[in-house]
């Protein structure tokens, strides 16, 4: 029994004051924008003329360029990320002269300058090495986010993918799970984690503004990237190839969410959206429960957590209880000071809803130039299956004649979800100078999810007589929270011809508690006369009540100086170096209580009777002897609490050199320290501890065959760790799906090298077509495996795999068919992947018992052999009307590896259509509509064996419809 306590109410109600802190300073910010912004509102009667200088050859900010308004005395020099403003421009039609040393001057043409608004304007300026004169160009207002991110890949170091906000809002993304699933080679598992190029969620990291973003699953690395409305989003950017400054933590992707910065001038939108899916809302049979009276923000208000009686002292044995009255008085009160909802009830639910404001401004502060950006918002959806299918199967028989798959049950399940998500964010920056700038980000995000699941069937294993049907119930509340906050800073020190300092320093803060997650599980026998109940120990668990918490807090700290040079023959580069420190400490904690009865067959069919007061603690007390209903015994276990650290300690150096006028080479060595150690309660068990140093290389090179077009090679190293539940050598049992998961502390971490090319032609502002080819070799790869008959599951290392595979990706104009369809552009990307894993010895023998043709190899655990996103967009500018129809599907990938002989367990492809329409009315009015998954495609699981599917998992969420309007000021 665990002796150290757990007080979920405690940690609830510190919970619950942080968020109404946080809250209250988001809703004070907004506020304060606002009113600001009203105030000023009325003042603007000239605009301003805005943008970026970057050098053409390496996409580095110019810093110190000098802009100027030809026939005034107005102008700016950009600053520490190259932008510059010229404010209070009088509304008119200018030129600007722009010049900096060693580059050649551009002279912009026609800049039309309007009241309230800003002129957007970014160039890249050419060296006087390659240029040798100056260029004379025409201004145009920078419109497309897409092209904007198009060049940033144009110029990038790495091989890299990228979506807009702007395509995000295209296409009707609600977050940003739902927004990566458009990028080139991406997928989404379970509607949270991230699979790039089909490869598992271990093999990609995420980062917010370029810091690390810790996990809120305990069993996952990955983030949970729903957390993330996509009203925070500006672009997401998923780096392919490795170099030297990023986290030497991925092989697929390194995702890098990047929040709204602030705007140029005021701005102010609110939206409001209502949805309605076709199974979830106003369905009079939606599975659900009673929850807390503060569901509806995404926090338990504590009517889950554990009564604080079982706080106090131990629970009595029922053997010392029944002749001791102050024995039996406690067990009676510790037994019900539990709530009695032990089974789902049906109800209605409403129409999905989502609202959101943000507001943003900026303006002089103490002389200072200071910019701000805070948005809130929520959403609260409702979700449902029904007459879905759970199976259990295992091989059995003697010869390869003889082999078959038995069932061992087969269950019909439904489930029922009640999910709220809501955050804030706040960003602001402050420019000291020209050369300095300080930055603050802050986001906060809460879910809490209410699930009730009920499965029902036969059981045909032995366990049960052949004509009973079990029920199971599933009864779970999940709260997640992420706090992250940052300080960055930016700093032009102008030694070493121009060297400049990036770092950020970032605290986050991660929780997921899982208050009373109640399972009860029953079987009955109906005869001619009768309907018998049983509830049996010996069969499958009693009922029973979880507590489970973990709270992850991670401090990162990164710092990169970056040395620009010219090269032997006038052309720019530079070298950077820097170091990276990340810390993380995890604590998990678990309670369980069981509900026993003496009397198997106590329960009548009716679990609100059997779960009352009334059938609960004392019902006699006759001849001074106490006769107990159900009575509560603790079943928690030290070695299901675990606490882990992790410190990863890092340096890099890089150098960027042009070789010639059209050929890059991009190389260095990253340096990582691991320090990882998880240790559960249970002190007989051995610690799991990782304790590495690895040398992480890079090297790249890019040719730019002409203007547009690119050529890049790379190659990298890096490495995947197995997360602290993996490393934790306890149990947790799934009673839903009846499956066991083992932790391992002998797991490696897993060494991949990663080989790429790619063309790549952006032929217009906005279009890029491209082809990639990558080969990565895995050692010591991890894999989530069936490792018996049992059903047990263990994160087990397998020796080596292999994975290859080319991608495809367009985005195009359709203006070159007909200059009809110049409002019309089409997207698609493909991504054919072919992965090996050597099937090890042991495993190889038993699945030759019963297949002698069998290959010695299968596909990596995760991985599908193909991606497909194919968009059609319209976006007429001058109606201001946008619609998208966007389709997306993954091949069968391998959920989980089996060692006992039964096949592999394959997840089928779920294709997925949806279709957005926005319109903006008079003023800032618009309106969406959206429809999703339309093709309402089943999330299937299956074994394959002989020529046939044997279902383990199958289910439908149904199509989602919404409608929304929105109000925009800018």
């Amino acid at each position: 029994m665990v002796s150290k306590k757990v007080d979920n109410k405690q940690l609830t109600g510190v919970s619950m004051s942080l968020m109404s802190r946080a809250l209250f300073a988001i809703l004070m910010t907004v506020l304060f924008l606002f009113i600001q912004g009203v105030a000023n509102a009325d003042e603007i009667s000239s605009g301003s003329i805005t943008g970026q200088l970057v050098d053409s050859q390496t996409g580095e900010p110019l810093i110190g360029a000098t802009i100027l308004i030809e026939t005034t005395k107005m102008g700016a020099a950009s600053d520490i990320n190259g932008k510059f403003t010229i404010s209070n421009v009088p509304a008119g039609t200018y030129d600007l002269l722009i010049r900096y040393i060693g580059y050649s001057a551009v002279t912009v043409q026609k800049a039309e300058v309007k009241p309230g608004l800003a002129v957007e304007l970014d160039m890249a300026l050419t060296p006087d090495a390659i240029q040798g004169q100056d260029v004379i160009v025409e201004a145009r207002a920078v419109r497309n986010n897409d092209a904007s991110l198009l060049k940033n890949r144009q110029k990038s170091q790495s091989i890299s993918d990228a979506i807009s906000a702007e395509s995000i809002s295209r296409t009707g993304s609600g977050d940003a799970a739902d927004a990566i699933k458009k990028i080139t080679g991406a997928s989404v598992v379970g509607g949270k984690y991230i699979y790039i190029r089909g490869l598992g969620d271990r093999y990609s990291n995420a980062q917010l503004n370029g810091t690390d973003l810790p996990s809120a699953d305990p069993d996952k690395k990955a983030f949970q990237m729903d957390l993330l409305p996509s009203d925070f989003l500006e672009n997401i950017i998923v780096s392919k190839s490795f170099t030297p400054e990023k986290p030497g933590d991925f092989s697929g992707g390194s995702v890098n969410i990047n929040t709204k910065s602030f705007p140029e001038t005021f701005t102010l939108k609110v939206s409001s959206s209502t949805g309605y899916n076709s199974r979830g809302n106003l369905n009079d049979e939606f599975l659900t429960y009673n929850g807390g009276g503060s569901d509806w923000v995404g926090m338990d208000d504590g009517s889950r957590a554990i009564p604080d009686d079982l706080n106090s002292g131990d629970i009595p044995h029922i053997s010392f209880a029944f002749n001791d009255p102050e024995l039996a008085n406690q067990l009676d009160k510790l037994t019900k000071s539990f709530n009695s909802n032990m089974a789902p009830v049906k109800k209605a639910k409403p129409l999905n809803q989502s609202y959101s404001i943000a507001t943003g401004n900026k303006v002089d502060f103490l002389g200072k130039e200071l910019g701000f950006l805070a948005s809130l918002s929520y959403s609260n959806k409702y979700s449902l299956y029904e007459n879905g299918e759970v199976g259990k199967y295992r091989l059995s028989g003697s010869t390869n004649q003889t082999y078959s798959l038995t069932n061992d049950y087969k269950l019909t399940d439904t489930k029922g979800s009640s999910e709220v998500l809501w955050g804030g964010l706040m960003t602001a920056s402050c420019k000291l100078n020209n050369e300095n700038e300080l930055g603050f980000n802050f986001i906060h995000t809460q879910s809490g999810e209410s699930a009730t699941r009920y499965l029902t069937g036969q059981f045909f294993d032995g366990n049960l007589p052949q004509n009973a049907i079990y029920q199971t119930r599933v009864l779970q509340y999940t709260e997640r929270s992420l706090n992250s906050t940052q300080l960055s800073g930016k700093h032009y020190l102008g030694l070493f011809s121009g060297m400049n300092v990036k770092w950020s320093g970032t605290y986050s803060a991660n929780e997921q508690d899982e208050p009373d997650v109640r399972y009860f599980s029953n079987h009955y026998i109906v005869t001619e006369s009768d309907t018998f109940y049983t509830i049996r120990p010996s069969m499958y668990q009693v009922p029973q009540r979880h507590f489970r918490n973990m709270q992850e807090d991670s401090y990162n700290f990164d710092t990169k100086a970056s040395i620009p040079y010219i090269q032997w023959s006038g052309l720019s580069g530079k070298f950077d170096f820097g170091a990276y420190f990340s810390h993380k400490d995890r604590s998990f904690r678990q309670r369980v209580f069981e509900i026993q009865n003496q009397d198997v067959n106590a329960y009548n069919g009716d679990a609100n009777e059997y779960f009352s007061d009334s059938n609960s603690g004392i019902i006699d007390s006759t001849g001074g002897f106490y006769t107990f209903g159900n009575y509560v015994v603790e079943n928690s276990e030290l070695r299901a609490n675990y606490d882990g650290d992790l410190d990863v300690i890092a340096g890099f150096a890089m150098i960027d050199m042009p070789l010639m006028v059209d050929l890059r080479f991009i190389g260095g060595l990253r340096v990582e320290k691991t320090d990882m150690e998880v240790q559960t309660w249970d002190n007989s068990y051995d610690p799991g501890i990782l304790d590495d140093m690895d040398l992480l290389p890079s090297a790249g090179l890019v040719y730019q065959l002409s203007e547009n077009m690119n050529l890049r090679t790379s190659y990298g190293r890096t490495l995947a760790r197995p997360t602290f539940r993996e490393l934790a050598p306890f149990p947790s049992y799934d009673y839903a799906n009846g499956n066991q998961v083992i932790g391992n502390p002998n797991l490696e971490r897993t060494l991949i090298d990663n080989v790429d090319f790619r063309w790549e032609w952006f032929d217009r502002p906005g279009e890029i077509i491209a082809a990639s080819v990558f080969g990565k070799q895995f050692r010591n790869p991890i894999e989530r495996t069936i490792i018996n008959d049992n059903g047990e599951i263990q994160y087990t290392n397998v020796d080596e795999a292999r994975v290859y595979g080319v991608e495809f990706e367009m985005r195009k104009k359709l203006d070159v068919i007909h200059t009809m369809l110049s409002n019309f552009q089409l997207g698609a990307n493909l991504s054919l992947i072919r992965s090996e894993v050597d099937i090890p010895e042991e495993e190889m023998n038993q699945i030759s018992t019963y297949d002698e043709n069998a290959d010695d190899t299968r596909p990596l655990q995760g991985q599908s052999p193909y991606l497909l996103n194919i968009d059609l967009s319209y976006n007429n500018h001058d109606t201001r009307t946008v619609a998208g129809l966007s389709f997306n599907v993954f091949g069968e990938r391998i959920s989980e590896v089996s060692k006992g002989g039964t096949p592999d367990v394959y997840e089928q492809p779920q294709p997925s259509l949806n279709l957005l329409f926005s319109q903006n009315l008079i003023g800032g009015l618009g309106f969406k509509f959206s429809a999703k998954n339309i093709f309402d495609s089943s999330v299937k699981k299956v074994h394959h064996f002989k020529g046939n599917d044997f279902i383990k998992e199958e289910y439908k969420y149904g199509r989602s419809f919404s409608f929304g309007l929105s109000y925009n000021i800018s």
